[in-house]
């Protein structure tokens, strides 16, 4: 521990007997020198990591509705191309359209 930088904070939980002996076996497998320098890395790797789709799920349903949303809006637009077109199932399934598509969604 540095001199600069001393750790005169305590923070104290409580465990089940199940919870303290599975914490005991991590802090072996992880190489911990002690419960208690494994438990402050995995608090502080927590405080560093930036919040995932789980910590945040409104922001994340918001983010993937958008991305519906959007695909929505380029499906309706592939539709109206296809349409606009004349092309019949045939003609899509042989690829005929491809090119077609590809220049009407890089001008549009």
């Amino acid at each position: 521990m540095s001199v600069f930088n001393p750790r005169n904070r305590l923070v104290n939980f409580r465990l089940s007997e199940d919870e303290y002996e599975r914490l005991r076996a991590a802090c072996g497998v992880h190489g911990a020198r002690s419960i208690s320098d494994f438990a402050r890395s995995a608090v502080l790797r927590c405080l560093a990591a930036p919040p995932g789709p789980l910590e945040n799920p409104q922001g994340h349903l918001a983010n993937l509705g958008q991305k519906v949303t959007d695909l929505e809006e380029r499906v309706e637009q592939l539709i109206q191309l296809i349409h606009a077109a004349g092309l019949d199932s045939q003609e899509l399934a042989a690829g005929a359209t491809v090119a077609f598509l590809d220049d009407q969604l890089l001008a549009g």
